[in-house]
C-alpha cells in the first residue's frame, strides 16, 4: 500500500469546545465485554484503555455506559445511574489521562435493544417498535413523564462522569439507541409532542443536551454521536440529519460524531433477497446490513460513511468526527480536504494500539493493520471477552499470561513455517531475546498470506501481510527460505526448542473419483488461478469455499457451492456473514447445503440431498474446498529422534485455524520457551 509522506493533519492538535486534544485521532466507543458482571469497571478494561492512551490517540470514548440499568444491551455493561458506581468509574479517566489522552464518557440507552433477559424488565421505547435481531423482546411505549425522567437521568449520569474526571460526554444518538429511536420516523410513531415532525422527534435528544449543559456547565463538552442515515423505511436521512445537527448545535452540542445505521438497516431487503423475493441489484446490501453498516467487514470498501460527515460539516460550525473503516492514510486525506475535523479509528486501535505513535515516528509501514474480519465484535456478541485476529495481546493487557518477559539464559530456537503462526512466533521470540532461525520451504516468507490476500475485497489482508513480513525481516531472526527443514537437520544443529508451524494442505477425503477428476486447489483460485469455462462447482462451503466462489463469481463465472453442512461459513461472525451473504447474492452464487458429495468426475459432482435423493451437478471445473489436513510429520519425527529438544506446534499444524488462533498459538509458543 502507499503511505503518506506526512500525517500533519492527523497529528495537529484540535479542540472540541473548551477541551484540547493532542491530535485529531479519536478512539470511538467499542464493546469489549471486559468489565465486571456487576456493571463496574474491571482491571482488564482499565489496562486496555491505558494501553491505547499510551499508544498516542487524542481521545478515548468509553464503551457504552447506561444512564439507567434497564437500558443495558449486553451483560456486564457499565452503568452510571447511581453514585455507587463512581468509585469504579473514576478509574478510567485516571488511566486514560496517565497515557496522555482525553477521556470521554459515552452514555447509551438501548431502548428496544435492551434485553429483558439481561435487565429483567420489559424494554421501553418511543412506540413499541422492536427489532429483527431480538424478536423475543416485546417493548412497551413510554409515558410522557418517563421521557422527561430519562432525559434527566442522562444529565445526572453526565454530571457523575464529570465528577469522576471525564473531560467530555458523548450522547449516543446512533445505531438505534434511544435518542435515535425518538429521532427516527421508523421507530417513533408517537402523535404527541415527542412525535410527528422532525422538531418534535428531536426533542428527546435536545432535552438531554440542554439538561446536561445545565448540570455540568456550559463549558463542559457534549458530543452527539449521530446516525446520519438509517437505511430503513421512514428512517433518518442525510437531509434530516443535517437539520438535526443544526438543532443540536443551537442546543449546546460541541461536536457531532457522524456514523450511520441502525440494527434494522437494510434488513427487510436482505431478508427478501435471501428468500428469493427480490433481486439484490441496486439495494446496496454489500455495503452493510444491520450492525455491519457501521462495523464494516473486509468485503466492503473503506470510508463508505465519510460522505455523511462531509455533508454534516457543511451544515454546522462545530467540529465533526468522521468514522467508518478509515485508514490512517484516508484519515489524513479527509482532514486535508476539510471534510471532517477529527477521525475516529476503532478496530485499527485494537489491532495496533501504537499506530498513532508510529506515524509520529515516521514509520507507518510498521503499523499492524486491522483485517476488518469482525472477530472482535463476534467474540463480544458471543458474550466472551474481546480478542483480535492479529493482536494476541488485545484484551489481555492485565493478564500475566498476556505478558512477554525476557528469556532466561541463551536459547536457540528454530521455527519451521512462516505463515501467521510462524511469523508471530518469530516476533515474540525475538522480543524475548531468543536466538531465532526461521525456515520456509518457499522462496518468500508469508505462507498462505501470500495467496489469500489477492482478491480485491481482501486488501486488508494484503496490508497485514506486508506489515508482518516486514516486521519479521527487521526483527533480527535468521531467515532461511527455499529450504525444507528436516527432523534430522534440526536435531543435528541442536536447537533448544523448535516451533513447528508448517501449516496444512487441502484435504482430499476418500471420495470416488477425487484423484482423477482434476479438482482445483481453492487457495490457488483465490490467488487468481481462474479455471477455464463458464460454470464452476465449488465443493465445500466453509469460508475458504465461499471466498473462492466469490472470487470466481466476481470474474463472471457461474458458481454453485455444494456442502453437506446445513449452512455455509458456519464459524463466521454474523456481522461479517451478513455482508458475505449479500455479496454472494449480488454475484448470483448458488448455494446447495445439506448435499453430501458421493462421487467426482471431470466437471461433475454427484451428491445426495438430505432426503437421500441423488443430484448431479455439472460444470466446466470443480474446486475442492473440503477443509484442511494438518502437517504433523515433522513434529512427530522430531519428537521421536530428538526427545531432548522441546517441540511446540502452532497454527494449522494443530488443525484448521483462523489467523486469530494461529497468531495466539505462535505468540504463546514463543512466550513459554
Amino acid at each position: 500500500m502507499e503511505f503518506k509522506e506526512s500525517y500533519s493533519h492527523l497529528l495537529q492538535p484540535g479542540k472540541i469546545g473548551t477541551m484540547e486534544l493532542r491530535n485529531r485521532i479519536i478512539m470511538p466507543a467499542m464493546g469489549t465485554n471486559l468489565n465486571n458482571s456487576d456493571c463496574t469497571v474491571s482491571d482488564a478494561f482499565v489496562a486496555y484503555c491505558l494501553r491505547r492512551a499510551e499508544g498516542g490517540v487524542g481521545m478515548i470514548v468509553t464503551e457504552v455506559v447506561a444512564p439507567e440499568a434497564e437500558g443495558r444491551v449486553i451483560t456486564g455493561e457499565l452503568v452510571l445511574d447511581s453514585d455507587k458506581y463512581m468509585n469504579s468509574m473514576s478509574r478510567l479517566p485516571h488511566a486514560i489521562h496517565a497515557g496522555g489522552a482525553k477521556a470521554c464518557l459515552q452514555l447509551a440507552h438501548g431502548g428496544c435493544y435492551a434485553s429483558a433477559r439481561i435487565t429483567g424488565v420489559r424494554p421501553k421505547t418511543p412506540s413499541s417498535v422492536g427489532n429483527f435481531q431480538r424478536p423475543e423482546d416485546t417493548p412497551r411505549p413510554m409515558e410522557i413523564d418517563e421521557i422527561h425522567e430519562l432525559t434527566s437521568k442522562y444529565a445526572e449520569a453526565a454530571l457523575r462522569g464529570k465528577k469522576c474526571g471525564f473531560d467530555a460526554v458523548e450522547i449516543h444518538c446512533a445505531h438505534g439507541y434511544m435518542p435515535l429511536q425518538f429521532l427516527s420516523g421508523y421507530t417513533n410513531r408517537r402523535t404527541d409532542e415527542f412525535g410527528g415532525s422532525l422538531e418534535n422527534r428531536a426533542k428527546f435528544a435536545l432535552e438531554i443536551i440542554r439538561k446536561t449543559k445545565e448540570l455540568c456547565g456550559k463549558d463542559y463538552p457534549v458530543i452527539i454521536r449521530l446516525s446520519a442515515s438509517e437505511y430503513v423505511p421512514n428512517g433518518v436521512t442525510i437531509e434530516e440529519a443535517c437539520a438535526f445537527a443544526k438543532m443540536a448545535e443551537e442546543a449546546g452540542a460541541d461536536a457531532i460524531n457522524v456514523s450511520a445505521g441502525t440494527w434494522d438497516s437494510r434488513a427487510a431487503d436482505y431478508g427478501a433477497v435471501l428468500a428469493g423475493e427480490k433481486d439484490p441489484a441496486g439495494l446496496d446490501l454489500g455495503l452493510g446490513v444491520g450492525t455491519s453498516v457501521w462495523v464494516q467487514p473486509y468485503f466492503t470498501p473503506r470510508g463508505s460513511l465519510k460522505h455523511l460527515a462531509a455533508a454534516i460539516k457543511k451544515s454546522v460550525s462545530i467540529p465533526v468526527d468522521a468514522v467508518g473503516s478509515i485508514s490512517p492514510e484516508m484519515g489524513e486525506e479527509i482532514l486535508e480536504a476539510n471534510e471532517a475535523d477529527f477521525i475516529c479509528v476503532g478496530r485499527q486501535t485494537i489491532a495496533d494500539p501504537d499506530w498513532p505513535n508510529k506515524i509520529y515516528a515516521g514509520h507507518p509501514e510498521e503499523i499492524r493493520r486491522c483485517l476488518r474480519c469482525n472477530e472482535c465484535l463476534g467474540k463480544v456478541e458471543a458474550n466472551c471477552q474481546i480478542s483480535c485476529q492479529v493482536n494476541p495481546e488485545a484484551g489481555r493487557e492485565a493478564e500475566l499470561f498476556g505478558q512477554v518477559y525476557p528469556a532466561c539464559g541463551d536459547k536457540r530456537v528454530a521455527i519451521v513455517g512462516s505463515g501467521p503462526a510462524g511469523m508471530q512466533a518469530a516476533l515474540t521470540a525475538r522480543k524475548r531475546g531468543l536466538d531465532v532461525t526461521l525456515y520456509e520451504k518457499e522462496a518468500e516468507i508469508g505462507g498462505e498470506l501470500n495467496h489469500i490476500g489477492n482478491p480485491d475485497f481482501k486488501q486488508d489482508f494484503r496490508n497485514y501481510a506486508a506489515y508482518i513480513k516486514n516486521a519479521v525481516k527487521k526483527c533480527g531472526a535468521k531467515i532461511i527460505t527455499g529450504h525444507e527443514a528436516t527432523a534430522e537437520e534440526l536435531a543435528a544443529i541442536g536447537y533448544d526448542a523448535v516451533i513447528v508451524a508448517e501449516g496444512s494442505h487441502v484435504s482430499c477425503p476418500p471420495i470416488p473419483g477425487i484423484e482423477t477428476s482434476g479438482v482445483l486447489d481453492p487457495i490457488l483460485v483465490i490467488d487468481g488461478g481462474l479455471p477455464e469455462g463458464e460454470e464452476v462447482l465449488v465443493c465445500g462451503a466453509g469460508l475458504v469455499g465461499c471466498e473462492a466462489a466469490l472470487v470466481l463469481a466476481e470474474k463472471g463465472k457461474k458458481v454453485t457451492m455444494i456442502d453437506q453442512l446445513p449452512e455455509h461459513a458456519p464459524n463466521m461472525p454474523i456481522y461479517a456473514k451478513w455482508v458475505l451473504n449479500a455479496r454472494l447474492a449480488e454475484t448470483h452464487v448458488k448455494i446447495c447445503t445439506n448435499h453430501t458429495i458421493k462421487e467426482l468426475h471431470p466437471g461433475e459432482v454427484v451428491a445426495c440431498d438430505k432426503d437421500g435423493n441423488e443430484v448431479t451437478f455439472k460444470g466446466d471445473a470443480v474446486v475442492l474446498a473440503l477443509g484442511l489436513t494438518p502437517n504433523h510429520k515433522l513434529a512427530n519425527e522430531l519428537r521421536r529422534i530428538a526427545p531432548q529438544i522441546r517441540v511446540l506446534t502452532a497454527g494449522d499444524t494443530n488443525g484448521s485455524r483462523k489467523i486469530m488462533n494461529s497468531t495466539e498459538e505462535g505468540y504463546h509458543a514463543a512466550r513459554i520457551i
